[in-house]
This record gives C-alpha cells, structure tokens and sequence, in this order.
C-alpha cells in the first residue's frame, strides 16, 4: 500500500506537470519548432517557400517537435491528476465529467504528440521531397493538430461543467473559472473553418485561430494546474488538522 505522505507528493509533483509541461510545448513547438504565430509559415505561402523554410530551418524544427513530443506526453499526466480530483467532487458513482475530461485530455496529448512527430520527420526528409509534397504535408498536419479541435472542446467543456455544477464549500474549479472554460470550448469550435480560410482571422495561423485559441489554451490550463495545486495543499490542510484534532480527543 502506498503510503499518505507518498500519495500527496506525487499528486502535487503531477499537478504542478500541468505548468511545466506547457512552457515546455511553447518553447519547442511553438518558438524552436516555428509554430509560434510570428516564426510560422503562412498556409498562403507557395509550395516553393515551405520548401525553402524547412530547408532553412530543419534542425531547428526537429530538436522543437522533439522537445514538444516529450511535454505532450507529461501533459497525459496533468490531465490523469485533474481527472483524480475531479472524480473526488463527484458523488454516487457517477463521474461523466472527469472521465470526458481525462479522455479528452489524453486525446489532445496523442494529438499533441503524433502532430509534432509529423512535422518533425518532414523536417527531416523535407528536401527529398517535391516542394508540393512538403506543403501538402505541412499543411495536412495542421489539420490534424487543428481538425481534432473536438478532444480540447470535450475536455475544457468537462472541467468548465464542473466549476459550474459544484455547489461545495472550497470548490476545485471556482464558477468564473468553470464559466471561462465553457466559453472557451463553444469558441474553438471555429478550428473547423481552418481548410476554408487561408489568409483570415480563421486561417490556422489568424488572429482568432491562432492568437486566440493558443493563447487561451495555454493559459486556461496553467490556471488550471494552479487551482489543482491550491485544491491539494487546502485538502492536505484540512486532513492534517482533523487528525490533530482527533489526537487531542
């Protein structure tokens, strides 16, 4: 049997992942692997330039996806510990929300990883290849990373029902919270006009598609990790002072 003290710490290790994991998928993929909105190739661009940017860039790239496919598996952590205190919230067996959650969180993190692997291997063999191939292959992989929007919306859409359902004293997700993460979710399902716009604010690199899906990606899970964080250390708290408490009686 592990014992208490053993279980918190890996808990609150597997809590904090969540921060960790994600500056770590914005250092690789998006800064070293030039996904990052001011570093990426625009889908506008012709056959020949994405050709020309992954010769130039190609080992940049690999060692980003690289570095990217590792957070996204550290990220399968994070949302099997979001997925632990959330079925704590839920009572009489039922636990519809953290099982969307954890499936859709290891979704997005399959998708995180399998989509940086692609474009770390067309990186690699980028100039063995017809200049189309290399941007029908760029481009294919957005559409996977993007067109699996649904997995993020299962998952933000999970933990926002839950902050807004949870009528307990110290709830794990605070209503404003639950009612961001539900907006959120209803939001990203404009990544299914990405193959229809190339140049706009739906384009996969536009304004709303990138900037304001990424970054309010990124952040609603940082926030997320802290308030798993905060639920930890409040519930340790409580279970240490019941205990003193029944010592003294």
């Amino acid at each position: 049997m592990v014992s208490e003290s053993a279980t918190n710490k890996i808990e609150m290790w597997l809590a904090g992942s969540g921060m960790f994991c994600i500056v770590g998928y914005v250092i690789g993929w998006g800064i070293l692997g030039m996904c990052a909105g001011p570093f990426m190739i625009s889908p506008a661009a012709t056959a020949q330039q994405h050709f020309d940017f992954y010769r130039d860039h190609s080992t940049r790239i690999m060692i980003g996806m690289t570095i990217a496919s590792f957070d996204a598996g550290v990220f399968m952590l994070f949302v099997s510990q979001i997925a632990t205190q959330m079925r704590r919230r839920e009572r009489n067996g039922h636990h519809v929300l953290s099982t969307v959650q954890l499936v859709g969180g290891l979704l997005t993190a399959w998708v995180g990883m399998m989509a940086v692997m692609m474009w770390c291997a067309l990186a690699e063999f980028s100039t063995q290849l017809d200049p189309v191939m290399v941007k029908f292959f760029h481009v294919m992989t957005w559409y996977v990373f993007d067109g699996t929007y649904w997995v993020t919306i299962a998952q933000f859409g999970a933990i926002g029902l839950m902050g807004l359902y949870d009528n307990g004293k110290d709830p794990l997700i605070p209503k404003s919270t639950g009612l961001i993460g539900v907006m959120l979710a209803c939001g990203y399902a404009t990544l299914a006009l990405i193959p229809f716009d190339h140049t706009f604010i739906f384009s996969y690199d536009g304004l709303w598609n990138w900037y304001f899906v990424w970054i309010t990606f990124f952040c609603y899970l940082m926030w997320v990790s802290r308030l798993c964080i905060k639920d930890l250390k409040r519930t340790q708290v409580s279970t240490q002072t019941a205990g003193a408490h029944a010592l003294t009686h």
